[in-house]
């Protein structure tokens, strides 16, 4: 993270009140309800809003400078408000909101035993009940409460799978700033390696298990895809390739990195560099 930029503040401090949350609330509404008409007039938002006091409701409206926009057809949340509205609505920004465990068809790579997932503190946990051992993925909490749970598998592959891809292009998820990776070794008390990302701007710092870096490669998708399966709606429990400590060394100098990926009686090898880049395939 670049310690020389500061963090601006004034977006927080417009919207720390409910009063101005509520405002952008009814304004993302009617903007949802009609995209090509999304303008209440004063009487519309107050209304919608509950406050009838007009000295106070006036006072924090004037607050949402940036994040209203004031026109000749009425009010209308600004791209800006629409962020703060969905950031709110993500549930990622509630420290108290809890999710499971729940049962999952897997074992630890580390020490065999069942894993779960739980969501806790903002992170989504893989875990076995050994600290150590313990996968954490960053998703919201309306991934996991706000689509069938039978799908739940398969759209964590999807949301790793971009995940990945966009840092292994140099851009943040999070703020979509610049992100320096490479392939590093060791992580805590586990001794494997792992792709290491860090933004310079956030600085949110990610750590992939090197078989995520071939899980959208055409030639693991085509191997899937002969023997009847969408790699990219697999289960990430059900892809062993994709599991800690997985990959082989070919060579440290250069670094050379082995993962092979079976289907059926089929291998498919593919090897990787520092950058995490595919240099060889063997199939």
């Amino acid at each position: 993270m670049d310690a020389g930029k500061s963090i601006p503040t004034g977006p927080f401090e417009a919207v720390n009140n409910s009063t101005r949350l509520e405002i952008l609330q009814a304004l993302a509404s009617a903007y949802s309800e009609s995209p090509a008409d999304p303008w209440l007039d004063y009487t519309e938002l107050r209304d919608a809003v509950g406050m009838r006091d007009n000295g106070n409701f006036n006072y924090h409206l004037d607050r949402l400078e940036g994040f209203v926009a004031k026109e000749a057809e009425g009010y209308r949340i600004s791209r800006v408000g629409l962020e703060i509205v969905v950031a709110v609505a993500s549930g990622s920004l509630d420290p108290d909101w809890t999710w499971g465990p729940i049962d999952v068809p897997s074992t630890c790579a580390y020490c065999d035993e069942r894993q779960r997932l739980r969501y806790a503190d903002g992170n989504l946990r893989l875990e076995c009940g050994t600290w150590e051992h313990t996968l954490r993925l960053s998703v919201s909490p309306r991934l996991l409460d706000s689509h069938p749970i039978e799908t739940l598998g398969e759209r964590l592959t999807l949301h790793l799978q971009q995940r990945v891809a966009q840092v292994r292009r140099g851009i943040c998820p999070e703020c979509q700033g610049s992100v320096d990776g490479e392939v590093r070794f060791g992580i805590g008390n586990l001794e494997h390696h792992y792709y290491h990302g860090e933004c310079r701007q956030c600085g949110f710092q990610y750590g992939f298990d090197i078989g995520l870096l071939v899980l959208s490669h055409p030639e693991v998708v085509a191997l899937f895809a002969d023997h009847g399966r969408d790699v990219r709606s697999t289960p990430l429990w059900e892809l062993d390739f994709c599991t800690p400590g997985r990959e082989t060394v070919l060579s440290t100098e250069p670094l050379r990195l082995r993962v092979d990926v079976e289907r059926g009686d089929e291998t498919l090898s593919l090897t990787l560099d520092r950058n995490g880049s595919v240099v060889a395939v063997e199939r």
